[in-house]
């Protein structure tokens, strides 16, 4: 008995202190953030017992919740307490707590989760329903006639009317007159022209003339120019000058971006890019923090960019070229100021005040007042003598003391007519127009004449207004002094398609000039691939300090080009041929840069590999990527294989912050070849022979397509090797593709004899598909046309492809060109040859038809439609490739593709905004066809209870939905005249294009409710798999091809623990500086995250096993080195930083963004 009890004693105190024991080593998991990057190398399967393991040991220490509550409670303060201590300062100089918040950023950052606890997400915006929108965009669409009645002096307006009683001693009128001058970088001259010419006498006479008057004010946007002066001609005493001004309030530099961004075709990521360039270098160089938005100039307006603002720091913006009737529309309610808040925001967080200016154009003479012919006598540069004059006939007249009084009382009038547009008693006169105050003269007429009005009405007590020289923020600071933010109206939704007059719709842009767009979005790939990975050498002490500063500035200087480029006449098409070519050669050489960072980079991270037959300093790696011209479309490398050189590495990186698996296709010089893998391991892999041709088809010699799948962790470096086999040797892991050719039975086919080749005599006369493996599979028409798409399951699509053409109006000044699209009717169906060329490849991981199709006289395209055999993307996706050049001999023709279904959407469609978000839109009968087109940056789709159609591209195009069932896409255009809109030529510099498209048939996951009411009915979701499908296709893997002995280590890189793929690595700075208060410069890396929102009515299970998402917290140390201690919450350009983040880990909601500034102040700054 004795035994009994000593032996049940024994293993009771074991079996407690056992428990005892894990549950100490479990918490100090928690505690200790230097031990959780350990844990988190287990595998999943570890992980996943580990935890079965946690949650049993949890459940016999029920009884104990008091204890482990206090446990709990003591943890939570010692890591507050660490908080404390984490501020970028140094110990002695705490922040409070309170300061961690002393920037307002959308949503503030709820109470810091523990990693094992779930989220709660309520208090996001997109979770919220508790604010009202007054102004709907879409809804107003439905609501207004879009009548286009004569105004009066308004012509787009009505007749103003006021009461002289509206003012008073204490309640006077109050005029803010701001001088500015419009300077594109590149237009009608290229960047450096117009400096050279233009820009740099504004700034040289900004810094002598301000200085003159008192009470003179002046405002800049770009920062382009102003870095280009600062570098190449100021002066110290220029310099200390400009410094002086800015400090006194007397220039104010308002957005403060590179450029002053197109809003239509600009990818969200872009924009970013050209604001954070704009900011660094204000706070570099002048150490200066802009607070206002100015975008005078954009072709319409779009909703991504104020959530940019609103994230940067901002609170004010200005906007100018909206539709006429939407500015007719607002001002009758007297809504054109009003808090611009995103569709999926039920809170009011992301609000943005935003002012728009009433009239035509932000020139002198639609700037005063309603009266442009009263206005432009204002305008003092076209004072007499100096070579422009108004077109209404009547000269200004210089001011003298015979006539101020009349000058006075009718400018003053033309104020008062003004402000009845507005809520308030503060008026807004943008006093400049394009490259104004280049000349030392005009700064002395416009601020002599005007100083002499303001003296003189500031002096008529009578008159009861208050006039002076402003800022735009002397404005907005005046406005809000008088008026509360719960005055102005809430809106919703953007500002496309623009109309300036007439039925002149500015869709044409959406458009112009697509080699370059496309090149555009290539370039934003390698930027971020470029700055992301220098980052991970950086911060992981791969690379030296010089080292990391030469790269530094090549990715810098690559950046400053993309950024240059997102001005609104570099993306969207609009300038000049000459200023086109200049462009273009920025962005090719901007793509070398980044392809020389990133395989310097890599061979640092993967530790300096062996690279045989290495023929330049610093080059270790081939980028399959080859572009040879600024206006040629890229080729790849064919990697050459002999018994000398018998085995290639293929390098991966993945700039991606999610784990992908896709199949990759390479160039070979022999189909004897095989696959190895990471390990070294065989693998399987397909041989296709390469067809060639811009006209007619033909099989290249000695180059074969080599397709296998592979898996690259985020943020990785992955190692495959390709090897040249013994021909006559059995290989069971290649399989060679069958070929089939139609409508070409004169060929003289020579083809290695292991390629089954089918080759018909008789013309083809029926459909034919094609499938890889067990993937989906097309059906096409003869012409090799999409047909319909049929899912691995069996679900037929109908999707009826078609190429049309719409011509142009040719009546005078009623003409498409750069800017606008004036069709002549209806689009026309393309003309086809009878029986084109045709071939299809099929294999077990990709099949793809190649089909020549040429219209006479008309243009030449080569449509490449491809299926892959995914097992990570299981979904019904079609690759559709357009190479294509319109024939130098047409005159007027626009090339659109149209895709035709039997999903019943009625007029609505979806399009996305800047690649960030989508919006809802209508087809609108009332409104003529060219106004029916919107941009598409990046995706499209139409649905209904049960189906959807979703388009993806490469390059920003016009899209509409012009019927039922109908997505329709801009291909190219060619137009022989001008429109009419300053660029004085046509549109005649076609080169030959590709496009790439996914597009993806997917069906509605049952039980799910397809019924959208209120907000969110006016915005929509990708579904994951499309998610998946955009950001690939944005960011392609990076192919690094070196030789190697066949026997040496395969170098990898992977540092990432987590893969998150709705979480987009937006940008990753590898150096920032930032300004504290007491204006101390700090040195770092800038990291930018958003989250995004996904359908999960598409949602598909097996697509989820492999792309997981994340649960809204980010633990920075799991993606990147990071010292915890180091990372603090930031703004979007890094103008504003807070506290720190507490143990590195980040909080975002659904579609939000967020920028992590990590301090590393270098002691060689």
């Amino acid at each position: 008995m004795r035994i009994r009890r000593l032996s049940a004693l024994f293993w009771a105190t074991s079996i407690i202190a056992f428990i005892f024991i894990l549950y100490v080593v479990t918490d100090l998991t928690f505690k200790l953030p230097s031990i959780k990057p350990v844990m988190m190398e287990l595998d999943d399967s570890k992980w996943s017992s580990f935890e079965s393991k946690l949650r049993h040991i949890e459940n016999e220490l029920n009884e104990h919740h008091a204890v482990v509550g206090e446990i709990k409670t003591a943890m939570d303060q010692i890591v507050d307490h660490s908080a404390e201590n984490h501020s970028m300062k140094k110990p002695k100089l705490q922040k409070k707590p309170a300061k961690l918040r002393e920037f307002k950023v959308v949503g503030d950052e709820p109470p810091r989760m523990h990693l094992k606890n779930k989220v709660d997400m309520s208090y996001c915006p997109i979770n919220q329903q508790s604010s009202k929108t007054d102004i709907q965009m879409l809804s107003m669409y439905e609501r207004i006639t879009f009548d286009d009645k004569d105004g009066g002096v308004w012509k787009q307006g009505w007749d103003i009317e006021y009461k002289d009683t509206q003012w008073s001693s204490k309640n006077k009128l109050k005029v803010f007159i701001v001088p500015h001058s419009h300077n594109d970088p590149g237009w009608l001259k290229t960047f450096e022209n117009y400096y050279k010419t233009q820009t740099k006498a504004i700034f040289t006479n900004m810094v002598e003339k301000l200085s003159e008057g008192i009470d003179r004010k002046f405002i800049w946007a770009e920062i382009s120019f102003l870095s280009l002066w600062w570098a190449m001609d100021a002066t110290e005493k220029e310099k200390v000058a400009f410094q002086n001004l800015l400090k006194a309030g007397k220039i104010e530099i308002v957005t403060g971006g590179w450029v002053m961004n197109d809003e239509a075709n600009s990818h969200w990521l872009s924009i970013i890019q050209q604001l954070t360039t704009g900011h660094q270098w204000l706070t570099e160089n002048l150490g200066y923090t802009p607070r206002n938005s100015w975008a005078i100039d954009p072709f319409g307006h779009s909703s991504t960019q104020p959530y940019l603002l609103k994230l940067t720091g901002f609170e004010n913006s200005l906007i100018q070229r909206v539709h006429y009737r939407v500015k007719k529309e607002l001002a009758m309610d007297r809504q054109l100021e009003f808090k611009w808040r995103q569709l999926w925001d039920g809170s009011g967080k992301t609000d943005m005040f935003t002012h728009m200016m009433p009239f035509y154009s932000y020139d002198v003479p639609h700037s005063c007042g309603p009266d442009p012919k009263i206005c432009c006598q204002f305008d003092f540069k076209r004072l007499p003598g100096n070579g422009v004059t108004c077109p209404w006939g009547i000269a200004p007249r210089k001011i003298i003391q015979k006539n101020v009084g009349e000058r006075a009382s009718l400018i003053l009038d033309q104020w008062r007519k003004k402000a009845q547009l507005y809520r308030s008693n503060v008026v807004l006169f943008p006093l400049g127009d394009d490259f104004r105050y280049d000349r030392s003269n005009e700064w002395d007429h416009q601020y002599q004449n005007y100083e002499m009005l303001i003296d003189y009405i500031n002096n008529n007590d009578a008159w009861n207004a208050e006039v002076q020289f402003g800022t735009l923020n002397d404005y907005f600071k005046a406005l809000h002094e008088e008026m509360k933010m719960s005055d102005f109206p809430v809106l919703t939704g953007d500002f496309f398609t623009y109309a300036d007059r007439n039925q002149h719709y500015w869709s044409g842009y959406y458009t112009s000039r697509p080699f370059y767009k496309n090149m555009d979005r290539v370039l934003l790939g390698y930027v971020r691939a470029a700055e992301v990975i220098t980052s991970q050498a950086v911060s992981s002490r791969s690379v030296t300090y010089i080292l990391s500063l030469q790269l530094r500035d090549r990715v810098e200087r690559a950046r400053r080009s993309l950024a240059l480029f997102q001005h609104h006449d570099g993306v969207t098409g609009t300038a000049k041929d000459e200023v086109v070519v200049d462009y273009a050669k920025k962005l090719l050489q901007a793509i070398k840069d980044c392809q020389s960072v990133i395989q310097q980079a890599a061979y640092y991270l993967l530790k300096q590999p062996a690279i045989q037959d290495q023929t330049q300093e610093d080059i270790y790696f081939d980028i399959d990527d080859i572009w040879q011209r600024h206006d040629e479309i890229p080729t790849k490398i064919t990697i050459a294989l002999d018994e000398v050189s018998p085995s290639r590495r293929i390098v991966l990186y993945n700039a991606l912050a999610f784990k992908r698996q896709e199949i990759l296709t390479v160039i070979v010089s022999s189909p004897h070849v095989e696959v190895f893998d990471p390990e070294g391991g065989p693998i399987m892999a397909q041989v296709t022979p390469v067809v060639s041709g811009s006209r007619r088809l033909g099989f290249a010699a000695n180059k074969f397509q080599l397709s296998f799948p592979v898996t690259v962790d985020a943020l990785a470096l992955t190692t495959y090797s390709v090897s040249l086999r013994d021909s006559m040797s059995i290989n069971k892991y290649t399989s060679f593709a069958r070929i089939r050719v139609y409508n070409a039975d004169y060929w003289s086919i020579e083809l290695p004899k292991m390629f089954p080749v089918e080759q018909p005599a008789a013309r083809l006369a029926d459909d034919v598909t094609l499938q890889a493996g067990n993937s989906t599979r097309v059906l096409a028409t003869k012409h090799g046309l999409l047909k319909a798409i049929i899912s691995s399951d069996g679900k037929t699509t109908p999707v009826h492809m078609d190429y049309v053409q719409y011509g142009t109006q040719k009546m005078p000044d009623n003409n498409s060109g750069a800017y606008l699209f004036i069709p002549d009717g209806p689009a026309q169906q393309f003309n086809l040859d009878a029986y084109p060329e045709l071939v299809i490849a099929e294999g077990p991981f990709k099949a793809t038809l190649y089909t020549a199709l040429v219209g006479p006289k008309a243009a030449e395209i080569i449509l490449a439609v491809s299926v892959y055999n995914n097992p990570s993307l299981p979904q019904s996706e079609v690759e559709l490739t357009n190479t294509f050049l319109i024939d130098p001999k047409v005159d007027d023709m626009e090339l659109a593709m149209r895709f035709s279904t039997g999903i019943k959407n009625g007029d609505v469609f979806y399009t996305d905004v800047n690649g960030m978000q989508m919006i809802k839109r209508r087809y609108f009968e009332k409104l003529p066809l060219q106004a029916n087109f919107y941009p598409l940056p990046a995706a499209a789709y139409i649905e209904d209870e049960s189906s959807r159609l979703t388009l993806l591209t490469s390059t920003p195009l016009g899209v509409a939905a012009l019927q039922p069932g109908q997505i329709e896409i801009m291909q190219d255009r060619r137009l022989s005249r001008d429109d009419n809109r300053g660029v004085n030529q046509g549109v005649l510099d076609n080169v030959r294009t590709r496009h790439a498209f996914r597009l993806l048939v997917e069906h509605a996951a049952p039980p799910c409710s397809r019924s959208r009411t209120g907000a969110r009915g006016a915005y929509g979701l990708l579904s994951l798999g499309a998610h998946v499908a955009q950001q690939t296709q944005l960011q392609p893997l990076v192919a690094l091809l070196h030789a190697a002995d066949e026997n040496s280590p395969r170098p990898q890189y992977a540092r990432a623990l987590r893969s998150a793929a709705d979480l987009v690595l937006a940008s990753f700075r590898s150096h920032v500086a930032v300004t504290n208060k007491d204006g101390s410069t700090y040195h770092g890396m800038g990291l930018t995250l958003q989250r995004v929102q996904l359908e999960k009515c598409y949602s598909n299970r097996a697509i989820s096993k492999f792309y997981t998402v994340s649960d809204g917290q980010i633990q920075l140390t799991d993606m990147i080195d990071v010292p915890p201690e180091r990372a603090h919450a930031s703004s979007l350009t890094f103008l504003h930083v807070r506290g720190a983040l507490p143990d590195a880990l980040l909080t975002l909601c659904p579609m939000e963004v967020r920028s992590v500034f990590i301090n590393v102040t270098l002691k060689h700054a």
